[in-house]
């Protein structure tokens, strides 16, 4: 055996005399291949382990932007708060994925060392020799998944690029609803809570004609057929209004109230879009009513998109290219 005895490594001396006796012996005994496979051995599991390392910081990472991503809430009072949560959602989606796969890969590379580990109590001189096998230790596994941790960090970046971005697009927006949201064209749901019938329906017709309709008909009366508003686009749809007025805490709209404008407002009226509307809400069946009848509900947030942040009324109600894709 030969070692160089300059060396700075001293041999540890435990309290145990036995224990020292026993460790000379086995250093005594030791051959130049017992040294030369205990440093290659211990070579191969320190690659192990720092690959095992590498992915763990990612891992970190990771899990720490997976959490700061579930605490991510849109805001309710925002016009873009679905926007904000989709975002949200993908942004928690692809990270949580990510996490997925780097817990795979780390735990490819947590078994090999594992292996290695359990190989150290073997005799190793017999997996150095010139016929054996170098991929029995495992390494040429890690490798392919080395290389895929660059990348891997990559993707991480511009995953929360892309949301960064996402949530910047956003707030500019939102700053303009915002701004919207403080000219006199805007109306809140609470101004409509004090308003009485008559200024309700009012209110509806200048917020039509403020998306730039011809208004023939501000309000109705004991004989408006289920009419109150009437208007008409730049693209020439008539759309009919049944506004219903409620004060806070009122009882929602029941189906009722759409079989009456369901018999009127396309048979009398000749209208193309039909749209019961009030500053409370609507029950169950007349909401299963009104969806078979093609009559849109008008209320809440949907209200709120349309009289507070500006939103154009067909967009809000998700038809404003139907005109065009009828003649298409």
């Amino acid at each position: 055996m030969h070692i160089n005895w300059t060396t700075g490594v001293t041999l540890p001396v435990y309290r145990d005399a036995e224990m020292n006796a026993a460790l000379q012996r086995r250093i005594r005994a030791a051959t130049d291949d017992d040294l030369l496979s205990s440093l290659l051995h211990f070579a191969e599991g320190h690659v192990a382990l720092t690959a095992y390392q590498d992915f763990d910081r990612l891992l970190t990472v990771l899990r720490r932007e997976e959490g700061h991503a579930a605490g991510l809430v849109g805001d309710d009072d925002s016009p873009l708060c679905f926007e904000y949560r989709q975002a949200n959602y993908r942004l928690h989606r692809d990270l949580r994925a990510e996490v997925a796969e780097t817990e795979r890969l780390r735990g490819e590379i947590g078994s090999v060392w594992h292996a290695l580990r359990e190989a150290t109590a073997a005799d190793l001189k017999h997996r150095y020799r010139p016929e054996a096998d170098p991929t029995e230790s495992g390494l040429d596994a890690i490798g392919p998944l080395k290389r895929a941790l660059d990348p891997m960090w990559e993707r991480l970046i511009a995953i929360t690029s892309q949301h960064c971005e996402e949530m910047h697009g956003l707030a500019l927006k939102d700053a303009e609803f915002q701004a919207f949201a403080a000219t006199a064209d805007s109306i809140g749901l609470e101004q409509f809570d004090c308003m009485a019938p008559l200024e309700f329906e009012h209110a509806i017709a200048s917020l039509a004609q403020r998306d730039g309709y011809a208004v023939a008909q501000r309000n109705g009366g004991a004989r408006d057929l289920g009419a109150d508003v009437i208007a008409t686009t730049p693209d020439g749809r008539k759309i009919v209004f049944q506004c219903k007025h409620r004060r806070p805490g009122g009882r929602p709209l029941g189906s009722p109230v759409i079989q009456t404008l369901n018999g009127t407002a396309r048979p009398v009226h000749e209208a193309d879009i039909v749209i019961a509307v009030t500053n409370s809400s609507f029950t169950s069946p007349a909401h299963e009513l009104a969806a078979k009848q093609d009559i849109h509900l008008l209320f809440g947030p949907r209200l709120r998109m349309w009289a507070t942040w500006g939103v154009p009324l067909l967009t809000v109600l998700g038809i404003e290219n139907a005109a065009l894709q009828v003649a298409a």
